[in-house]
């Protein structure tokens, strides 16, 4: 079975010569001959952004969940199994169920051209529309007008996460033409939550960009901004968000990370706004002997995001006092982010920080690493295992050197690289650089 679904994937990317190329025309025809099953969906969140989409949803979908909702919810990409990317009512599809729908798709499409990544979308929406819910938890693949999600024509709410620069090539060189990329998903009259944006963002007048397409739209889409209709900070060990005015005070998430914090502040808002008259903030109280439950924001599951491997063979690599954290990020913005964990850490407990960095060639190590670098007590570069636009351990390490990287080392595999650090006690290892590596690491 695993075997005929791995077959059946492969066989997707051989109907359009390009694998990424943004246009709606291929899906709309695609969807018509399926019966247009993105019209026969639950209400829709559709979510947008360079970093965060997927803890976004996942923070959502818990909160839903807790509110007693049936939720749907289709991502990508997947981290160990295609099963990942669609759940139906809370539960990842089956391979039998999924080999199902892409076949169903495929006898229907006529080999026309369409990329992997429609057809997928098309085959989820076709799923999806088949099992009652009362909510479709949607993220776009990688931009926003062009997406191949951007078919449905009246969603619940849209969320802008942070923007930054990735996929220049089909995006934009700058900011500003990211960001209005990623606010295509805007609609008439549909609630926007626009989420945290760096200063450098902010500077280069994104959010501008998001309140002219909001105001070009008729009716305009109401816009809920981080900053300005809402806010989300950590203060000790509880969670302080705020929505027009009023304050709730809760447990921080599972998710490691301050950046976690700003993608839980989002889904906050937009739970609250989907839920409208039917919100109910005691979902959100601590626990308590009087009041015993589970706060959905500790019940948030999205791996691979700082996430500490625990009773995994590469612990068995390291001393038993050496943590080993893995992360996806791979672009600038992310890198802050880390950096910003980076000198928590640095600040809780002083244990040097290990980096094992791999990336796809299509990505900028340098941008990447950049803010990682003042607190990183060495690096060790090397390669993902089966992926073929990964950068070779010899070319990441030349694009390195040119930053004059102290301690910076190669490492044939991940595994290499961790028996190589193997002599040190007491230290901390982050594994990061691209989502494919944690694939890897994962299955």
């Amino acid at each position: 079975m695993e075997k005929h679904l791995e077959d059946l994937l492969s066989h997707l990317y051989f109907f359009h010569k390009k694998e990424i190329d943004l246009s709606l025309k291929r899906v709309e025809r695609f969807l018509e001959q399926l019966g247009n099953p993105h019209l026969k969906l639950p209400p829709v969140i559709h979510v947008a952004g360079t970093n965060g989409k997927g803890s976004t949803l996942a923070t959502l979908r818990s909160l839903l969940e807790a509110s007693g909702k049936s939720v749907h919810m289709m991502t990508s990409p997947h981290l160990v199994h295609p099963t990942e990317r669609i759940r139906l009512g809370g539960v990842p599809i089956t391979t039998q169920a999924m080999i199902d729908v892409i076949q169903e798709c495929l006898n229907i499409n006529h080999d026309e051209p369409i990329t992997f990544f429609e057809m997928f979308t098309a085959a989820g929406f076709l799923a999806m529309s088949r099992q009652p819910a009362d909510y479709v938890l949607l993220e776009t693949g990688m931009g926003g007008r062009l997406d191949a999600t951007n078919v449905i024509p009246k969603p619940a709410c849209t969320i802008i996460t942070t923007i930054s620069k990735d996929h220049e090539a089909f995006l934009g060189s700058d900011l500003k033409m990211i960001a209005s990329e990623k606010a295509g998903i805007m609609k008439a009259g549909v609630p926007c939550v626009i989420g945290y944006q760096t200063n450098e963002a902010i500077d280069t007048g994104i959010l501008d960009v998001f309140h002219k397409i909001s105001q070009s739209l008729s009716p305009e889409a109401p816009l809920f901004q981080h900053g300005s209709e809402w806010s989300v900070e950590a203060v000790h060990d509880s969670l302080i968000y705020e929505f027009q005015g009023e304050k709730i005070k809760t447990d921080l998430p599972n998710l490691a990370g301050k950046h976690q914090i700003y993608n839980v502040g989002a889904a906050l808002t937009a739970h609250r706004i989907i839920m409208d008259q039917a919100y109910d903030a005691k979902i959100l109280s601590p626990a308590s002997p009087v009041t015993p439950h589970v706060n959905p924001l500790k019940n948030i599951f999205w791996p691979g995001r700082l996430q500490q491997l625990e009773n995994h063979p590469l612990n068995h690599l390291v001393s038993d006092d050496t943590e080993i954290w893995i992360d996806g990020g791979h672009n600038d913005s992310a890198g802050y982010f880390l950096a910003q964990q980076a000198k928590l850490w640095q600040e809780e407990d002083s244990k040097p920080l290990d980096i094992v960095l791999a990336m796809v060639d299509r990505k900028k190590p340098e941008d990447f690493i950049g803010p990682l670098i003042p607190y990183a007590h060495s690096i060790t570069v090397t390669e993902i295992k089966g992926e073929d636009s990964s950068y070779k351990s010899q070319d990441l390490y030349d694009v390195l050197k040119q930053l004059n990287i102290e301690n910076l080392s190669m490492a044939d595999t991940v595994e290499q690289a961790c028996r190589d650090l193997s002599q040190k006690s007491g230290h901390r290892i982050l594994i990061t650089g691209s989502l494919y590596l944690l694939g890897t690491i994962l299955s």
